[in-house]
């Protein structure tokens, strides 16, 4: 009880003395947790959908890109044959994202950044943000996930897919997040404790 109430009282005095720090880091605690609840849904979902599912013999390749060199799709499964290509992959990679943001969400404007501002508004622009933080992320992982998909076996693939593509967006998010979920005004909260104070007689 002392310890987890002197760890409180340390993790306080950080977080007071160093605000900016004390965000990042349990930024980053809550997105290692997303980015395991995304591994373990890119596990189980894709083949869940492969086998019920006749998708994994549609190709779903959305968003062309030719850029000189480059010639891909934003969203770039093709059937492979198995549970990492076709409509079901892009299927399950869509439930996932849904799910484990529909979690981020609140963790993230609750917890790191402690915003009070109107949620529908901060919803929209999580949404804004989401989709073209993905867009990019995509385009990047099409480049790179064909060359994962030849040499990792799929457990690797899918670890690998959610460490780089978490790492990315773990770069892009925490700037994204600091204007979408901005923190109490300071100086509004040190007046607020200043009147709750009892005045000495």
């Amino acid at each position: 009880m002392h310890g987890s109430e002197g760890v409180r009282g340390w993790w306080g005095r950080v977080a007071a003395a160093h605000p900016l720090i004390a965000e990042m880091a349990t930024f980053g605690g809550l997105s290692f947790l997303i980015a395991a609840l995304q591994y373990l849904l890119l596990t189980f979902l894709p083949e869940l959908l492969f086998r019920t599912t006749g998708w994994g013999a549609v190709p779903a390749q959305y968003l062309h890109v030719s850029l000189g060199p480059i010639d891909t799709y934003v969203f770039d499964h093709p059937v492979t044959g198995d549970a990492l290509g076709g409509l079901s992959y892009f299927v399950a990679f869509v439930l996932m994202l849904v799910i484990s943001q529909g979690v981020n969400f609140p963790l993230q404007r609750n917890v790191t950044f402690r915003s009070r501002g109107n949620v529908w508004f901060q919803l929209g622009w999580y949404v804004v943000a989401l989709v073209l933080i993905t867009i990019a992320c995509s385009l990047l992982m099409s480049l790179y996930v064909p060359l994962l998909q030849q040499h990792l076996d799929p457990a690797v693939y899918n670890l690998a897919v959610t460490v780089i593509n978490g790492g990315v967006q773990l770069v892009i998010y925490f700037p994204v997040f600091k204007i979408i979920f901005p923190a109490e005004n300071a100086t509004s909260t040190a007046v607020v404790a200043e009147e709750r104070e009892p005045v000495a007689a």
